[in-house]
């Protein structure tokens, strides 16, 4: 799902193509266009921005502001980079800006509807289909207070294919859909991608062994004990508790009230799904062993037997069931009614799942559903206050701004296999809640913590420079965007907004502003999903808009 957090990682967080750069982008071409005096241009992005201009019919300098949220250091820097590399063009009179998130995340929520004059720095968390970095930031149905289409861009093309790739099963046909998508995003630019970030643990090489991390923010500690995947992590000294931190506080225990990566990765070991992704995109089982396709509109599982819940209580159908129909009315209703129609209970452990519309990523939107006991939505258990589930660690305490703490769920179903113990090594998992990187790094230094998973990328070389800390870091599943008020001149001329695109110093923002830390992105997929942005594609799409 795509989905907002605040701190160093949050993100906002769900044709026929035309011709190149329309004749303009080639040497000589300048000998077209008629400039006013002191207007030099001095690169094709730069005569390709000028001739949007004039398409336009608007004169250099465009004043213009360039937002970003105050917490974050690394979109800050970022976004001043960008700043200072329109402002060295004679086309551009660029102000900069930074807003607590609050208001940022106002700014952006109402920029169209406000025609605000505003370039936004932000991010799409996209999860393991492509579905949830196109739909979210794209479609017509997305605009923003409600979704987040934060310019509230509009083509009709655009919806057509993003309606077809969600609703197409066959793998081949998608990636092709996908990569006419997003070369038309490109074309269109009414954002400019600029980074995959890396998703960055460090840990104490004396108290944590085998912790992985995981590419899809608000699951950081997955690797903490995962049997179907293969994966768990152990402590290296004799304690029993692991100590990890939070950036901050929890907002919700409930999976259909949560919105914020932290929540998410505080109750991640606590609650189960029918299905789960691995490390590298694939689908693996969890509370359902088997599944299939019947047709185009149902889908059986078969379930996992002698499961129970936290509470004693079995888990069953009625609970997957029940889990389902909890999503209607809520904040989260799109995560699940964009695909379920109903259910059918075939047994304790066997059920069928009809869908509204033949919907090629059902298994990723399934194992993005937690599943709750049927006593959560009759209203006999509060989830609010003590959050229930099937997984390996169960709740034991919440000190709001203080820590958030799980213990080890000695009734758990695993039994041994796949190379993982019958039950978690590790007895307690404490977050402490720690606001500031610089608290959170003292604490890591000193031992207080074991491990972090926000600290600013500039302390990275310090950290991996030093045998008695690991630094554990891989490319993560979003993409960091550069967003344009596509609503008015001369933003809404596609030819500026894809100018400015090439102008974004991209490695250099990885480099001077990241310490090195993730990809470059062109296309709004992230390149976890080498099936969507293949390097062949990705080089003929950076040759021909980029080059």
């Amino acid at each position: 799902m795509a989905h907002t957090g605040e701190g160093d990682s949050d993100r906002f967080p769900r044709r026929s193509v035309l011709a190149g750069l329309g004749g303009f982008g080639i040497a000589g071409a300048a000998g077209c266009i008629s400039t006013k005096p002191g207007v030099e241009l001095e690169s094709d992005a730069e005569k390709l921005i000028f001739e949007g201009f004039q398409e336009a019919s608007v004169e250099p300098p465009v004043e213009t502001t360039i937002y970003s949220n105050a917490e974050n250091e690394g979109r800050k820097r970022w976004a001043q980079l960008v700043q200072h590399e329109l402002d060295d063009t004679d086309l551009f009179d660029v102000s900069f800006e930074t807003l607590e998130w609050t208001s940022y995340i106002d700014l952006v929520n109402n920029m169209a509807a406000n025609e605000e004059n505003a370039l936004v720095c932000l991010g799409f968390i996209g999860g393991w289909d492509p579905h949830q970095y196109v739909y979210p930031g794209f479609h017509s149905d997305s605009f923003t207070p409600t979704g987040l289409n934060i310019n509230h861009y509009e083509n009709e093309r655009v919806d057509e294919l993003i309606d077809e790739g969600v609703t197409t099963v066959d793998e081949d046909e998608r990636v092709t859909i996908y990569e006419e998508l997003q070369e038309l995003l490109v074309e269109e630019s009414p954002l400019s991608f600029v980074r995959a970030p890396e998703e960055i643990v460090i840990y104490r090489a004396d108290a944590v062994d085998g912790f992985r991390t995981y590419p899809v923010p608000g699951d950081e500690y997955k690797s903490i004990y995962a049997p179907t995947l293969g994966v768990y992590t152990e402590l290296a000294t004799d304690g029993t508790e692991l100590v990890g931190d939070a950036g901050t506080k929890i907002d919700s225990y409930d999976p259909v009230r949560a919105a914020d990566d932290v929540s998410y990765m505080a109750t991640g070991l606590l609650y189960e799904q029918l299905l789960e992704i691995d490390f590298d995109g694939s689908v693996q089982p969890l509370l359902a062993t088997d599944w299939h396709r019947i047709d185009k509109l149902t889908w059986r599982f078969e379930l996992r037997e002698g499961v129970q819940f936290h509470t004693g209580e079995p888990f069953t159908a009625a609970d997957v069931k029940a889990t389902l129909e909890r999503y209607e009315g809520s904040p989260s209703e799109r995560d699940v009614y964009t695909w379920y129609e109903s259910a059918d209970v075939l047994g304790d452990h066997e059920i069928e799942i009809t869908l509204r519309r033949p919907y090629g990523p059902l298994e990723t939107a399934i194992a993005q559903v937690p599943i709750v006991p049927k006593a959560v939505a009759d209203g006999t258990h509060d989830i609010s206050e003590r959050p229930v589930g099937t997984g390996p660690y169960a709740f034991e305490e919440h000190e709001p701004a203080r820590l958030w703490r799980l213990v080890a769920n000695e009734d758990h179903w695993h039994d041994g296999s796949n190379g993982v113990p019958e039950t978690p090594p590790i007895e307690t998992v404490t977050m402490r809640i720690i606001t500031e990187s610089s608290a959170r790094r003292g604490a890591l230094e000193t031992g207080d913590i074991h491990l972090t998973t926000g600290l600013p990328n500039e302390s990275l070389d310090a950290f991996e420079d030093d045998d008695g800390f690991v630094v554990d870091r891989t490319t993560g599943a979003a993409v960091d965007f550069l967003g344009y008020p596509s609503y008015r001149e001369p933003f809404s001329n596609p030819k500026v907004r894809r100018g400015i695109g090439r102008l974004i110093p991209r490695q250099r923002i990885i480099e001077d502003v990241f310490n090195g830390a993730g990809t470059v992105a062109y296309t709004p997929i992230s390149p976890t999903h080498e099936t969507f942005v293949d390097p062949e594609f990705e080089a003929r799409i950076v040759d021909e808009y980029f080059s």
